[in-house]
């Protein structure tokens, strides 16, 4: 379903992309690349901290480009609600109206960029396109309401894609919490209750969702060894926040899961020895780490939650949001997950930060050109 241009776009964009990161006055080094959902080759590109532990994608890069705004003179307005494009009598974008329940703001300018999200926290919006999803946790602030999107059609935009809404495969049940893909990527593998595994762990998201729904229970566990946690301060987090059950070795693991001690030893051991082959007969995985052999081991239970919209307002290549019937709206851009057409049916693991980055340059240029 994926807009080739726009796919052609991201692409052609993305490594300069990471040079541009890296050299902000404040620098966002991307620089471990490693395999995420849908990937058959490592291309996805994290950071590490000083000891050369990754760390989560979105808590290191937000407050960096914050930082770098700021140095910039940005102004930032928090707990403000924009409710209301602003357009001229030729139908140009010319500000936006916000309140904070107590004040109420004008905003002139020359442009305007979307930057707000999908509509993942909004269950009722994600019913109405999806009603097969009702019921379904989210990964998303409650914030993620679509409010761009419905400003946006209020003035006349289109929209694509609105019912392809992501699941995540791997996501904590109790609180919503996503559990990176990254641990996939880096060689955790997935076993149903009974202890054995069921998919290609690093299928795409849709794949492995269904895959574990089929299950006993709807659920999986995602297992790692220390080996694994002493490598990630993301697992380290996972485990303070008392996400994980463990054991000091494959035995006290299975009898936290539930399940055969024999059976899920045994999985672990024929994991392994895929690994030492680069070789998986069972669900053709292409993507191998390190063997799981370091004990203690840990184990997250998950299943699928609501995580990505694919679907947004019309935009061309250089995000400016297109009307109903594919014409430019003057002075209003738009870049990420408010936007639709770049992911088609099923965003691929890491395109998101690729597609703020690719086309919030883009927008960001746009309208500064826009300026009088």
């Amino acid at each position: 379903l994926n807009d080739p241009d726009l796919v052609e776009t991201l692409v052609s964009n993305s490594a300069d992309a990471i040079d541009w990161l890296s050299n902000l006055d404040t620098p966002i080094v991307l620089n471990d690349v490693s395999s995420f959902g849908g990937a058959s080759v490592k291309r996805i590109h994290r950071p590490v901290d000083e000891e050369g532990k990754t760390v989560s994608v979105g808590a290191y890069i937000v407050p960096l480009l914050e930082q770098n705004a700021k140095d910039l003179g940005v102004e930032f307005i928090f707990n403000t609600a924009a409710d209301e494009l602003l357009v001229d009598e030729n139908g140009k974008v010319i500000g936006v109206h916000a309140s904070d329940g107590s004040t109420s703001y004008t905003v002139n300018a020359d442009s305007v960029v979307f930057a707000t999200g999908g509509f993942d926290g909004n269950l009722e919006m994600v019913s109405e396109y999806r009603p097969d999803l009702d019921g379904f946790i989210s990964t998303n602030a409650q914030t993620v309401t679509g409010d761009g999107i419905v400003m946006a059609t209020a003035i006349g935009a289109g929209t694509v894609d609105m019912d392809q809404i992501q699941i995540h495969p791997t996501v904590h049940q109790e609180t919503a919490g996503l559990i990176t893909e990254g641990l996939r990527g880096d060689g955790a593998i997935l076993v149903n209750q009974e202890g054995v595994r069921f998919c290609d762990e690093v299928g795409t998201r849709d794949a492995v969702s269904a895959a574990e729904l089929a299950q006993t229970g709807g659920y999986a566990y995602l297992i790692v060894d220390q080996k694994m946690v002493d490598a990630s301060n993301v697992i380290a987090g996972y485990i303070t926040k008392g996400y994980t059950i463990g054991g000091g070795d494959v035995a006290e693991l299975a009898q936290a899961i539930g399940c055969d001690e024999a059976t899920l030893q045994n999985t672990l051991d024929t994991w392994n020895g895929y690994v030492a082959d680069g070789a998986d007969p069972e669900f053709n995985r292409t993507s191998f780490a390190e063997p799981l052999d370091t004990a203690p081991y840990y184990a997250i239970k998950i299943a699928p939650g609501i995580h990505h919209t694919m679907g947004g307002v019309t935009i061309n290549t250089d995000a400016q949001v297109l009307d109903s019937d594919g014409n430019v709206i003057d002075g209003l851009f738009a870049a990420g997950e408010v936007s639709g057409g770049l992911h088609g049916a099923n965003r691929l693991g890491g395109n998101a930060v690729a597609d703020i980055i690719v086309f919030g340059r883009i927008a960001g240029n746009g309208a500064a050109a826009s300026v009088q």
